[in-house]
C-alpha cells in the first residue's frame, strides 16, 4: 500500500471507532503513557493538541500541568511549526485546519542541551510500525521540525489505537522515527 492508501484506511478506521470506545482506548492510553518512566521523569512535555479521531492529549496536557510539568505545544506558520510554551487551553485559537494553536506573538522553544531536563515529544500519526516508522498527515511538519534538533533532543513516543499497528511502513531516510508507540494495548519499544 501506499502513504496515501494507508492514510485513507487508517482515517476511515478511527472514524468507525465509537464513542464510548475511543474513550477507553484513550483512558487506556493516558493511564499507560502517564505511569511510564519517560513521562514521569521528564520535566518537559511537547505535545500535540488532538484533534477528531486522533488519540486524545487533552487528559494527558492537563496531567502534565498537575504534575507541574512545562508543556509546549505546536503552531503551524507557513511551511514550518514551532512549538510554544502554553499555561493552560485558555488563549488558544483554532488553525485554519481547526487544530488549537497558541495565540499572539510568543517566544518558540529553542533548544538548550546543558539543561539535564530530560524532554519528551508526543507524536501524532495515522500509522506506526515496530521499528519506529510513522505515517503523518503528508505535510512533513514534524519531520522537517526535530531535523532541526540534535537526535536525541527528546523520547519521542508515538501515541496510537492497537489497530494503527502495521507492519513494515514505507519511509524516507529523512523520516523521524519513534522511540515507543504506546497504544491502548501496549508499549512497543522501537530502539
Amino acid at each position: 500500500m501506499t502513504k496515501n492508501e494507508i492514510r485513507t484506511l487508517m482515517k476511515n478506521k478511527r472514524k468507525q471507532v465509537s464513542d464510548n470506545l475511543r474513550a477507553e482506548y484513550n483512558k487506556r492510553i493516558h493511564d499507560r503513557l502517564t505511569s511510564s518512566e519517560y513521562f514521569n521523569e521528564c520535566g518537559i512535555i511537547f505535545s500535540y493538541v488532538s484533534f477528531g479521531s486522533e488519540a486524545d492529549t487533552d487528559n494527558i496536557i492537563k496531567t502534565a500541568f498537575r504534575m507541574k510539568k512545562r508543556v509546549f505545544i505546536p503552531k503551524v506558520e507557513g511551511r514550518e511549526m514551532n512549538f510554544y510554551e502554553i499555561c493552560g487551553f485558555d488563549g488558544l485559537i483554532r488553525s485554519k485546519y481547526g487544530i488549537l494553536e497558541p495565540a499572539g506573538n510568543l517566544n518558540p522553544y529553542i533548544s538548550s542541551q546543558n539543561d539535564n531536563v530530560k524532554k519528551l515529544m508526543l507524536l501524532p500519526g495515522l500509522a506506526f510500525d515496530k521499528a519506529g516508522n510513522r505515517i503523518g498527515y503528508g505535510a512533513g511538519y514534524y519531520d522537517r521540525y526535530m531535523a532541526k534538533f540534535p537526535e536525541h533532543e527528546w523520547i519521542k513516543i508515538g501515541l496510537a489505537f492497537n489497530f494503527q499497528i502495521m507492519e513494515n511502513l514505507p519511509a524516507a531516510d529523512n523520516d523521524i522515527r519513534t522511540d515507543y508507540i504506546i497504544t491502548d494495548e501496549t508499549l512497543i519499544k522501537c530502539r
